[in-house]
């Protein structure tokens, strides 16, 4: 009996001394991080940022740095400050939609006119799948659309339009980004499900993994949503007002760094939101009709970085905001970074930041 007391007990060192080096090889990792996103804040003259990362599920890192608002220099709270994720927000629509599909609502190799047949008919027929990989050569915005407050396009304006919009290429020609096609596919999901795109969002996803700060933006900003800046002669003002009429299939939502964590979890673990099965699908590249690949799959983009990883998720970026989703497969490597500004090197920060885990 004292010989199994003694092993029982030696084992517990032993592991009690690997959890303390393993949390001591974290904090050091985040260190290096903190002070890769507390100089970058300042040289490029960034608001505020909001970073998270988790490894195996387990968030490691969750920081907010700067401000969400200059003037009342206001504090950045990963798990409560709201920042606008811009097209992060495709991957809801594309997931509800592989939802659909696992429900056989919805067969996305099919023409988009199986659902929607009062869409004013084009040249060439496309289907779901080529829309939502951005290959149906649909443009990137209607062509009476703004994104300022002055917009008038709404939904009701949608098939007039779309009727005068003419192709730009013969489907699976080309790339194309559509935040058009995003809206078609929005309108599918309405029609299927006799709901709002909004609330399947939130049926299908945002309830089912509890994202209880990710939601549409709306005129009415709380005390917890960041205000947006925009540079003007190296100095932050506010960002012009951003019109979200119709835009929630595309874009237009906000949420906090850690929700975001949540969902790239979702996106990298099967059967929290969809099957293995499903995820491989919407995560695999399309190609173009002469082999090409996009390095695009079904609202997920992919690729490698600069040190060669493979990863997946999305950015985003709107006037006053820029976003990002990794996930690194290999490693169950999950970052997400918001920020309150328009700053254009995001994707070499999350890959910095991705490199000081991988390669430790």
């Amino acid at each position: 009996m004292k010989k199994l007391i003694y092993i029982l007990f030696s084992i517990f060192l032993l592991l009690k001394v690997d959890i303390a080096v393993s949390q001591n090889k974290t904090e050091k990792l985040n260190e290096k991080t903190k002070k890769i996103i507390e100089k970058k804040l300042i040289k490029e003259n960034i608001p505020g940022i909001s970073v998270s990362i988790s490894i195996n599920d387990s968030l490691v890192f969750s920081e907010g740095f700067g401000y969400s608002n200059i003037e009342k220099k206001t504090s950045v709270y990963p798990s409560k400050t709201k920042f606008r994720i811009a097209s992060v927000t495709k991957t809801l629509t594309a997931c509800t939609i592989a939802k659909l599909s696992e429900l056989n609502q919805i067969d996305i190799t099919k023409s988009v006119y199986s659902y929607l047949d009062s869409l004013p008919r084009k040249e060439f027929d496309f289907t779901i799948e080529q829309v939502g990989g951005h290959l149906s050569g649909i443009r990137r915005v209607p062509s009476t659309e703004k994104y300022s407050c002055d917009n008038k396009y709404s939904e009701k304006d949608f098939y007039k339009i779309f009727k005068n919009d003419n192709l730009l290429f013969k489907p699976t020609s080309n790339f194309e980004y559509s935040n058009y096609g995003y809206k078609l596919l929005g309108l599918i999901i309405e029609k299927i499900t006799n709901e709002s795109v909004v609330d399947n969002h939130k049926k299908y996803i945002l309830d089912v993994i509890g994202l209880k700060n990710t939601l549409p933006e709306n005129k009415i900003k709380d005390s917890l949503t960041s205000s947006f800046y925009v540079r003007d002669k190296k100095k932050n003002i506010e960002a012009p007002c951003l019109d979200c009429n119709f835009k929630f299939a595309q874009g237009c939502y906000l949420s906090t760094s850690e929700d975001l964590i949540k969902l790239g979890n979702a996106y990298l673990y099967p059967n929290r939101i969809l099957k293995k099965e499903s995820l491989i699908e919407l995560i695999k590249t399309q190609k173009l009709n002469n082999g090409m690949k996009t390095n695009y799959g079904f609202g997920f983009g992919t690729g490698k970085d600069l040190y060669g990883h493979f990863f997946y998720g999305h950015n985003g970026a709107y006037s006053g905001s820029r976003s990002i989703l990794r996930i690194y497969p290999a490693n169950n490597l999950v970052i997400s970074i918001l920020m309150n500004c328009d700053y254009e090197g995001i994707d070499t920060l999350a890959t910095e930041i991705a490199e000081i885990y991988i390669r430790n």
